[in-house]
């Protein structure tokens, strides 16, 4: 089922819309692309409510990664001080490879 966005565009729910526990990957996975790879696959306000919505659900939330994530990082929302495993890091690449191809915003890419 799509949902209509602020910009009035329907959109495909993400996977973390359906299933909360699914915040914990993807924040960890988008902020090693954007702090790490400067790659910035979604925009900044999606970013923001992926933290908060981490933060907000943080006691039902779970996932082997959990334990990685900063719940008082989430409040300014940011993943800056984040050390990735290597699994992390693969499943982002794969991510990011995944989105090539697709029609994008402005946001796309930041290179350096």
């Amino acid at each position: 089922m799509k949902a209509k966005t602020l910009n009035k565009q329907w959109t495909e729910p993400k996977v973390y819309d359906r299933n909360s526990n699914m915040l914990v990957p993807y924040y960890l996975m988008y902020s090693y692309l954007y702090y790490v790879k400067d790659i910035s696959l979604i925009p900044d306000t999606e970013y923001d409510i992926i933290c908060k919505r981490l933060y907000n659900e943080w006691d039902k939330v779970e996932h082997f990664h959990k334990h990685i994530v900063n719940k008082e990082a989430l409040i300014a929302g940011t993943g800056y001080q984040l050390k990735y495993p290597e699994r992390v890091k693969g499943a982002a690449i794969a991510l990011k490879e995944n989105y090539n191809g697709k029609k994008w915003g402005r946001w796309h890419y930041r290179f350096r």
